[in-house]
C-alpha cells in the first residue's frame, strides 16, 4: 500500500530536489514549503496528504511532540509514519533540517502570525 495514488506519486516522484531555493511560508498550515515539493496537478486526495506531510515536518522543524497536535493527537504521527515507511521519492524528505536563516524565517514568520492574530 502506497501513501500517495498512483498519479500523484508518480507527480511527486518526479519533482528534482533543489538545494539552493528558499522556502516560502504558508500561513494558514503554519509550515514552510519549497517550491520543488509540489508539483502540479495532484488530485484533490493527493493535494491534501502533501499538505498533511507539510504540517507534520513542521512539527519536526519546531520540536513539538505530534501528540501535542490539538485535534486528533495521533493523526501527524500516523501520516508520517506511513509516508516514510512507504519510502518514496519527495524533495521535502531531504529538509529535515533548516539552515539558521530558515529557522530565523520561520520563526519570524510564526511570530508575525501570532502578532497580526492578536490584534496589536
Amino acid at each position: 500500500m502506497t501513501y500517495f495514488r498512483d498519479k500523484d506519486l508518480e507527480l511527486i516522484e518526479k519533482l528534482e530536489f533543489n538545494p539552493i531555493l528558499e522556502p516560502s511560508y504558508d500561513a494558514i498550515k503554519n509550515c514552510l514549503v519549497w517550491e520543488d515539493e509540489r508539483p502540479d496537478g495532484l488530485t484533490p486526495d493527493g493535494y491534501e496528504k502533501l499538505c498533511d506531510l507539510w504540517i507534520a515536518r513542521s512539527f519536526i522543524y519546531r520540536d513539538i511532540p505530534f501528540s501535542e497536535c490539538e485535534s486528533d493527537s495521533s493523526y501527524y504521527e500516523r501520516v508520517w509514519k506511513k509516508a516514510m515507511d512507504v519510502n518514496f521519492k519527495w524533495p521535502g524528505f531531504k529538509r529535515m533540517n533548516l539552515s539558521e536563516d530558515e529557522k530565523a524565517y520561520y520563526q519570524y514568520k510564526i511570530e508575525e502570525q501570532n502578532y497580526s492574530s492578536d490584534g496589536i
